[in-house]
């Protein structure tokens, strides 16, 4: 290899190294002369649903990202213009470097609409520069064009899917990836350790020599911090594997405690898959979950929420436009009444439903909200507020943590039963019965709304009425559950 080789890693929703597929194939070819780099994308910066808390969680994901790799002998530059502009000034300032172009320019794989047709545009640049782009699968273990039916199309309802998917994942390639994964897990346990050799060996210091292009993430994390409201969660890698070894305790207790608020029975991996600081495959290896037949364990139960996430990207990957519209198109036309009043009720938690309002407030206080609690709260504003599903889809990104396209578009297309594979229309979820399921004693109720911390418990699953500072239900669930069925029926 000539010692004008090196690489470069286009970091995107892939921020980690342990089990980086298109970083170690650059560390192998280059043999270690590889630099990263980062590009803020003002369109993204500029979305309806962009999020400050869930933007400084992904800053802080960056800087951990950043000492890592600078700690291994390599470094992340982070540049303030989308990757259109930014990478082809930062090939014309690398033609003129004494290393030159890069051989080898890398990323990691995307499903979102957006993203798709950003990367064909970096693949172009590459090739007016006469540098080999090369894309890995990363955050999909098993992508779209692998499972598809015998006619070649993909699946729109989750149960085939899933056996489709467990009987691809026993193949011998999967497993072959699934090695790879389990090989980032032991580089993590030595990270932990602070036990690693310096992998690298080119930064961009070396690269540019002094005339570095400005890293503005120091800036970014700096200004943003101010507009946070939340309290934001460990970041980086070392706090996702933190997040594997505490629920190792529960996740034999997932069946049976997951839908409870009040306890901490799942695993909030989400907002560390959002980022790619930790992958499916590497919490199906850190487990040793295996394929099962029918859901017999928590486990079980577990491996297939895991497999529900790639359904959605897989839904989404295929069928885009449920990004803006309906999966199902006939529930296009829905005539919802979209209250504007309701909705800043909906919003603020305070509806007059216990369940719900609590479930608002944990949003807006922690960035957060329990799963089961998501479900009842969506279906509550669709079915019983008869307000547009797009609506809460919009403030969920706006406020959540671990908001990411697919998840969060495919739950909330489920619950309005517009998606793929949703629960039917006339399951419309009663939220007094939901709260005294979940939640019989109050506890998460009085959690997050403490002016009912002197209500008896059986009176917080009924409509609560004269009370000084909680206000009275907003709307009848019984009557408006009849509404939502004509709504529906209309169609």
């Amino acid at each position: 290899m000539s010692k004008q080789d090196y690489g470069i890693h286009w970091f995107r929703r892939d921020l980690r190294v342990a089990g980086n597929n298109a970083l170690r194939s650059q560390l192998q070819e280059c043999e270690g002369r590889v630099v990263g780099v980062f590009c803020f994308d003002k369109k993204f910066l500029a979305r309806k649903d962009f999020s400050v808390n869930r933007f400084q969680f992904f800053l802080n994901s960056l800087v951990s990202l950043k000492k890592e790799l600078q700690d291994l002998g390599s470094d992340l530059l982070v540049l303030d213009v989308g990757p259109d502009e930014s990478l082809e000034s930062l090939f014309k300032q690398l033609q003129k470097s004494k290393l030159g172009l890069p051989t080898r320019f890398s990323w990691n794989r995307d499903y979102e609409p957006f993203a798709i047709k950003r990367d064909k545009r970096i693949k172009k640049l590459c090739e007016s520069f006469d540098i080999e782009s090369i894309h890995f699968r990363d955050h999909l273990l098993i992508e779209p064009d692998e499972l598809t039916k015998d006619d070649g199309d993909g699946y729109k309802v989750y149960t085939p899917f899933s056996r489709k998917w467990l009987e691809i994942f026993e193949s011998e390639p999967v497993q072959k990836r699934m090695m790879a994964q389990k090989n980032g897990l032991t580089y993590l346990k030595k990270l932990e350790k602070g036990n690693l050799d310096k992998a690298f060996s080119l930064t961009w210091k070396k690269l540019l020599g002094t005339d570095l292009p400005q890293d503005v993430l120091e800036a970014y994390v700096t200004s943003n911090q101010e507009k946070v409201d939340i309290e934001i969660p460990e970041a980086g890698s070392l706090a996702a594997l933190s997040k594997l070894k505490e629920f190792k305790k529960k996740i034999d207790e997932y069946g049976d405690k997951r839908d409870i608020p009040s306890i901490a029975g799942t695993s909030k991996f989400s907002m560390y898959l959002k980022n790619g600081t930790i992958t499916v495959p590497q919490i199906i290896a850190y487990f040793q979950l295996t394929p099962y037949k029918k859901k017999k364990n928590s486990r079980d139960t577990f491996f297939s929420e895991l497999i529900w996430r790639e359904f959605y990207y897989h839904i989404l990957y295929r069928h885009p436009h449920v990004e803006k519209k309906s999966f199902n198109p006939k529930y296009e036309d829905l005539k919802w009444e979209n209250d504007k009043k309701l909705f800043k009720a909906w919003c603020e938690g305070k509806t007059g439903f216990p369940i719900v309002d609590a479930g608002m407030r944990e949003l807006n206080q922690t960035g957060w909200m329990h799963n089961r609690v998501r479900m009842i709260v969506a279906s509550f504003l669709t079915k019983d507020l008869l307000i547009d599903w797009r609506w809460g889809e919009q403030y969920f990104m706006e406020k959540l943590l671990d908001g990411d396209l697919a998840p969060n578009n495919g739950g909330w297309q489920w619950a309005a039963s517009t998606g793929c594979d949703a629960q039917p229309y006339f399951r419309i979820f009663n939220p007094w019965l939901q709260s005294k399921r979940f939640d019989p004693e109050g506890e998460y109720i009085k959690t997050y709304i403490p002016e009912l911390s002197d209500i008896p418990a059986k009176q917080l699953h009924k409509p609560i009425l004269g009370h000084d500072s909680y206000p009275e239900p907003i709307v009848d669930h019984s009557e408006q559950r009849d509404k939502a069925l004509k709504l529906y029926k209309e169609l």
